[in-house]
């Protein structure tokens, strides 16, 4: 046994230097070394031409995968030339090398697989960089945080007198969180990773400033969160490494004193951080303060879901909200009075997905050592996924990526990408011509090209152009196809976008055509309007293209459903972005969806708007029906009648607030009519149902609102 154990020590050993020695080679694959797939076993591995032709020996024929041979190389063999000479063989399905992976970086903490939003962003990858660093400095302007929670108290920030923040409410120095907003925006910023405990955050260490000027039901003054602000301010001309602020709250209304503090943040180069809203409301029409004000130091984050979508609630804006990060369903620590056991918990909103760029922005300083919010801000914006649903309703169009940025900010300063990279339809030809400014030094670019997505990298989707020049003509294109390109300038030697140097290439240009129109809006009348004329002007947010194509045309839809299965209007109509309702289209008192979409001049057509609910006015007294309420007019005998008024504001304020309200509704205004025109002609009937609606009178009395 003793032996054993010796011979067991040698071999580990020996394994270990061996595997040390392939990583001090800076290589991610064993050199001389191929696993090579055959496209069938009709002959055996030794006797076929490809093995003969490289000399290569074989090493394993793997069972779980047909034809696939793990294989040697002659000694001194250029192995990367015998990889392309495979590939090209008619008889290899492919070829690659024996790639090493490592024991990944990935956080022990139970709830990480309730994590979605963190490998979204490219988290793992990231962490391989840094996870942080405690001497980084983020502010996190909410509800406060709970200090004691076991996943956050070692990354609460304290001060020389050892308090962990500030509470603007009752300028103390306890900023204890009674609300959990704060706490769970903290969570996901900067929660404890790899201590087998709960969550992890962004920054698995980083220094928490709880600022607190919300209040238990998250409400909170304009004059408590400028002090929060001028205290992040005091602390950091003090010397605290104050790096950025988060700031998961706002409002619709412009405050100059607001602008200012946030200045005096931007004039020491702290970054502010804030929520875009959850309005689902466009804020270049109505801005969401403190994400609008116009400062460069400002980052407005909209929130997207697991599957890069925005969030049905997410506000945004062309040119006023930056990026997207994830904001829906995300699992993170929380404070809870009611439950103190309950730790953690799924909250969803743009305030969630703030803190994934705050504690990027944190990352950001923890791993290249700057603190200039331009460049930080800067590195984030340059390193988002660009994505096609989010073109034209961010300033990025796309959604935060955490490795790329901080890959971006390892970058020489002179590794510079292309400019006006553009793709236009040829109208003789039908093909796509692309071209590019080149910068100084640039070896070559690389252009990849997809029909879904943007490439995310400069190996994903297909390879249509290397080389040095300034302009490519893309032939292989079908008329109505939508294709996006990304393009990458590269400065090291050679021509493989496979083996490029990752400190050696620069982030993409994107440009893209055959897109079809951005999905509009509706905007007036709004969801959930009541009292609407019966022949509304709708209005939609105005035609937007992805690739700047004009607009065609535009279909509008009336249901009395939501399913758009029985259609009261269908109008196909010009190139608006608003139309009149036809006179004897909508009837009194009845609830209505609405929809539009856009036609391009290349005949494609944008998804449907997201549907709006309105309610038409009430029939004008003496009409009959009391507003809808047909059965209670006519037992009561007029609309203006206090029992029936009071019937109506049930169903203004009660039903028609919520979905199954609407649907009783609908069905009550389909079958009501006749039955009240029954009940009126029998007086023994409005006697039986008088007595019937009076309870229900008295209860609907009790009701607030009403």
């Amino acid at each position: 046994m003793r032996n054993l154990r010796k011979y067991l020590a040698v071999f580990f050993i020996l394994f270990s230097v061996h595997a040390f020695s392939l990583l001090a080679a800076g290589k991610n694959y064993v050199e001389g070394e191929v696993l090579v797939r055959f496209r069938d076993d009709a002959v055996k591995v030794e006797e076929r031409q490809a093995v003969r032709s490289h000399k290569l020996s074989v090493l394993t024929e793997f069972r779980a995968v047909k034809n696939l041979c793990h294989m040697q190389t002659p000694p001194g063999a250029d192995m990367q030339k015998i990889i392309r000479e495979l590939s090209a063989d008619p008889d290899v399905l492919y070829a690659e090398p024996n790639y090493i992976y490592k024991a990944l970086v990935i956080p022990d903490d139970p709830g990480y697989a309730s994590q979605w939003g963190l490998p979204r962003i490219n988290m793992p990858d990231a962490w391989d960089k840094t996870t942080g660093s405690s001497d980084v400095i983020v502010a996190v302007i909410d509800t406060g945080i709970d200090y004691t929670h076991p996943d956050l108290s070692d990354s609460v920030w304290k001060d020389s007198q050892n308090n962990p923040g500030y509470n603007a409410i009752d300028n103390t120095s306890d900023p204890m969180d009674n609300n959990g907003h704060g706490t769970h925006c903290c969570g996901i910023l900067g929660a404890i990773g790899y201590n087998a405990t709960g969550v992890c955050g962004v920054n698995w260490h980083v220094s928490i400033m709880a600022l607190k000027f919300l209040d238990s039901s998250g409400n909170g003054t304009l004059a408590n969160a400028i002090k929060c602000i001028e205290y992040a301010i005091r602390r950091y001309d003090e010397g605290e490494n104050v790096v950025a602020t988060n700031n998961s709250w706002g409002g619709g209304t412009y405050s100059t004193s607001l602008y200012n503090a946030i200045a005096e943040l931007s004039s020491r180069g702290i970054l502010f951080v804030a929520a875009a809203g959850n309005n689902n409301r466009d804020n270049d029409v109505t801005p969401m303060y403190p994400a609008s004000y116009n400062l460069p130091d400002i980052i407005s984050v909209a929130s997207s879901d697991q599957n890069d979508y925005r969030s049905t609630f997410s506000s945004y804006g062309r040119t006023s909200v930056d990026v997207a990060a994830p904001g829906e369903f995300i699992y993170s620590t929380v404070f809870d009075k009611i439950h103190p056991d309950k730790k953690y918990d799924y909250l969803s909103g743009t305030s969630m997905a703030t803190p994934f760029v705050a504690g990027l922005a944190g990352l950001l300083s923890a791993y290249t050592g700057e603190t200039d919010s331009d460049k930080l801000k800067g590195w984030i914006l340059q390193g988002v996924t660009r994505l096609p649903q989010w073109t034209n309703i961010t300033t990025t169009g796309g959604r935060l990526n955490a490795y790329e940025a901080l890959r971006i900010s390892a970058l020489a300063e002179d590794i510079l990408p292309v400019t006006n990279f553009t793709a236009s339809r040829n109208a003789g030809t039908g093909f796509v011509d692309l071209s590019w400014t080149l910068p100084s030094g640039v070896q070559s670019v690389i252009i990849r090209r997809r029909t879904d997505t943007f490439p995310a990298r400069w190996d994903d989707g297909a390879e249509i152009y290397t080389g040095a020049g300034t302009s490519f003509v893309d032939e292989d294109v079908l008329q109505g196809t939508p294709y996006y390109y990304g393009c990458w300038a590269y400065y090291g030697s050679g021509l493989d976008s496979q083996q490029v140097g990752e400190d050696e290439i620069s982030f993409a240009s994107y440009a893209y055509i055959n897109s079809p129109p951005y999905k509009p809006e509706c905007i007036s009348p709004q969801n959930g309007d009541g009292d609407v004329g019966r022949t509304p002007l709708l209005k939609a947010t105005a035609f937007v293209d992805r690739d700047n194509d004009t607009q065609q045309a535009s279909r509008w839809q009336i249901s009395t459903g939501s399913g758009f299965t029985v259609l009261r209007w269908d109008k196909p109509a010009g190139a608006v972005s608003q139309i009149t309702v036809d006179s004897g289209t909508l009837s009194y008192s009845t609830v209505y969806y609405w929809r539009v979409c856009y036609q391009d001049s290349e005949n494609n057509w944008s998804e449907w708007s997201n549907a709006c609910m309105f309610t038409t006015e009430d029939a004008p007294s003496g009409g009959g029906g009391g507003g809808g309420c047909f059965i209670a007019t006519a037992v009561f005998g007029s609309p203006l009648e206090r029992h029936v008024r009071v019937f109506r504001d049930f169903r203004d304020k009660w039903l028609l607030t919520n979905m199954p309200g609407r649907a009783f509704v609908r069905w009550y205004y389909r079958h009501s009519p006749g039955y009240a025109a029954f009940i009126s002609r029998h007086r023994f009937l409005k006697g039986l149902t008088k007595i019937a609606l009076l309870p229900m009178y008295a209860v609907a009395r009790l009701l607030p609102g009403i």
